[in-house]
Order: C-alpha cells, then structure tokens, then sequence
C-alpha cells in the first residue's frame, strides 16, 4: 500500500472511530459498557492489518513518541501540548481497548461502578482529541494489537521480575505458599524491595516499607479487596504494575517508538524492567528518550504553552523545533543514550523550554498587533 493511499486510509479511520465514540458515549457510561467496548475493540480488529501496516513501515521512528501507561490524556487540561513538544509523530494508545479486558474480570458493584465513570471520562477524552487536534495526534490501540513472536519472550520477564524481589521464592506459586501478611512478605523480600516497589506517585520511600503498604490499601480501594490476604493485595498492586511496564516495552519495541509516560509509578517500573533488557538495541534509546520526555513533562508549564492557539503552536513549534534543539543543547553537555543516567538535565530543560515560551509570547504580542 502506497504510503499517502495508507495515510488517507489511517486519517478514514480516525473519522470513523470518532463517529463511533459519538455513539456509544451514553452505553460507555452506563452499565452497558461491557457491550460498548467489545464494540470499540471490533472496531479495531476490523483494521487491523491497515494499522499494523502503519504502526510498522510508517510510525517507527526515534521522533515518534506514543502516549501509553495512562487512563485518559485529559485534553481539558491542555495535556496533549506537551507531548506535541516530543517529537514529530504521535500516537495515542488508545486507552478505551484495555478497558474490556479490565471490565471482564470485575464483579458488578461500587468498583464496576467506578470503572463505568472513568470509562466515561476517557470516551470523552478521546472524542475531544478527535474534534480538537485534528491530525496531530492519533488514537490507535497500540497494546491491543499482538505483537510478533519475536518479542513474545519479554513477556516470561513479569513473573521473573516480581519473584526476583524476594530472597528462597522461585515461582508465583512458591510466593503465595510461602507469603500471607505483609510481615511474611517482609520476611522474605529483599533487602533492597524499599526502592524497587513503588506503590503511587504519593508513596514516600523514606517510610517504613509496611506503612507504606498499608497507606496503598488504603489509597488504592478500588483495586484491592481488604478481605483477602496482604500477600493477594501486595501481587495485584505491584504485578499489574510490572505486567503494564512489559507491555509498553514489548509494544515500543516492536514498532521502534519511544513511550511517552507522565506517571511516576508507570515511569519507575518501565525503567527499572527496561534496564535488564540492554541487549535489546531500541532499549537503549527508548530509556534515554522517554527520561527526556518524562523530565519535560514535569518541568512544563502548559499555562504558557495554551496562550496561542493549536495551529500558531504547531506552527512554531515547526519553525523553532523544540525537540531538536533540546536533544542539540543535550548532546552538548555529553548527556546521550550512554551516559544520561549521570546527569542532572534538568536546568537544561528549564532553559530551552523557557527559550520557546518567549517564542510564543512573541508569536502572540504579534497577533495582537495585527489585531
């Protein structure tokens, strides 16, 4: 398929899956969200090879980020500008196409309940990406998709890595043998299990590991049962984490992107598992791009990136090159794939994003001229 013949067809589709949101958006926040999302997910399947077509020979890139790891990009909270500063292709991973398998596994109740607003939330979301950012970002299910056998091996490293927290457990089945409370867990953990689990953004390391654990129950309501065992509790909180982190690796991989993630939580584990797969060759820039990305993210003022409209953003941001000149100014320090770990990025970012900020103040001063 020729690649403008392609293009055209992947914008179609856009369309449609706009069209179709505008439909099931009453279904979606209802109790007839099981329905919506096999829906939604058909949807998909039914272009599958087209996708897979474009995620493959067209979106790979070491500019071509994909915003994963997240329930919904909040385009009310003007979310999409920073990544847009990322980079020249974009990529929603379409949130809604995981929701289903989510939804089967969840008894009716307070929890579905709460999985149906957010559902709703994110079916939003999208339809107000589709209508507002046109072109510039798409929604496509990339971790819904399968990915090639050739990667499929990552998946074994889930299980291997939440064993490898704990000192004699060698398998899941040794960890729930072995482990009821969290004071078994403790037992058995490694000494070193303060830095490697990260519970939320709001978890503090600097806590005794079994109060931060309680605190997670306690922020987490939604995902745990407080009836069943700490051991049960502590396996959904962090292995759902680590299975997440896998997925987005397997997925960037096989389609040569960077993980665009703004949540601490999702960041820590998709570092910490990227770093025993070195022998990967995308790894080494997936880590360095997404820390950059993340770091942007974090330092960005979104307030002073709103003050133009989408297309005069756009447009200087094609002009001045944001990304360009950051990764530019980065490599002049020495900061690159090999050595970023070493640095500290941060005043840099700070400088350059402050560099474009006056490029928009600028750009808006003239049109109130002009006006």
């Amino acid at each position: 398929m020729k690649s403008n013949l392609l293009l055209n067809k992947i914008h179609l589709i856009q369309i449609e899956y706009k069209e179709l949101l505008a439909a099931l958006v009453p279904k979606l926040k209802s109790s007839h969200a099981p329905e919506a999302l096999d829906e939604i997910n058909l949807f998909w399947l039914r272009h599958i090879e087209e996708i897979q077509l474009y995620l493959r020979a067209w979106f790979p890139g070491k500019n071509s980020y994909v915003f994963t790891a997240a329930t919904y990009m909040d385009y009310d909270d003007k979310e999409h500008l920073p990544f847009l500063l990322m980079g020249d292709k974009h990529v929603l991973d379409d949130p809604l196409s995981k929701y289903a398998k989510i939804r089967n596994k969840m008894a009716e109740g307070k929890h579905a309940e709460f999985l149906y607003k957010q559902i709703g939330i994110t079916a939003e979301d999208n339809l107000k990406l589709l209508e507002n950012v046109h072109e510039e970002i798409l929604i496509l299910p990339l971790r819904l998709l399968n990915q090639s056998n050739a990667h499929n091996s990552l998946y074994k490293v889930g299980e291997q890595a939440f064993v490898s927290l704990f000192n004699e457990i060698n398998s899941l089945s040794d960890y729930f043998s072995k482990c009821d409370s969290i004071d078994d867990i403790i037992q058995y953990a490694r000494e070193d299990i303060g830095r490697l689990v990260m519970f939320s953004e709001d978890d503090d390391a600097s806590l005794p590991f079994k109060e931060r654990f309680k605190a997670a129950l306690a922020g987490t309501q939604y995902m745990v049962d407080v009836n069943k065992p700490d051991s049960d509790n502590f396996f959904m909180l962090v292995f759902g984490c680590i299975q997440q982190a896998i997925d987005v690796i397997v997925s960037c991989v096989e389609y040569g992107c960077i993980p665009y993630i703004r949540y601490p939580v999702s960041f820590h584990y998709i570092s910490l598992l990227s770093g025993s797969m070195l022998d990967i060759e995308h790894i080494h820039k997936l880590r360095f791009k997404m820390s950059v990305a993340f770091i942007v993210y974090q330092l960005c003022d979104k307030d002073k990136l709103a003050t133009v409209s989408l297309v005069k953003f756009m447009k200087k941001n094609q002009e001045y090159n944001f990304n360009s000149k950051l990764y530019h100014v980065l490599a002049e320090h020495g900061v690159n794939e090999k050595s970023f770990l070493g640095h500290s990025i941060t005043q840099l970012v700070i400088d350059e994003l402050e560099e474009f900020y006056g490029i928009l103040s600028g750009a808006e001063d003239s049109d109130e001229a002009v006006n």
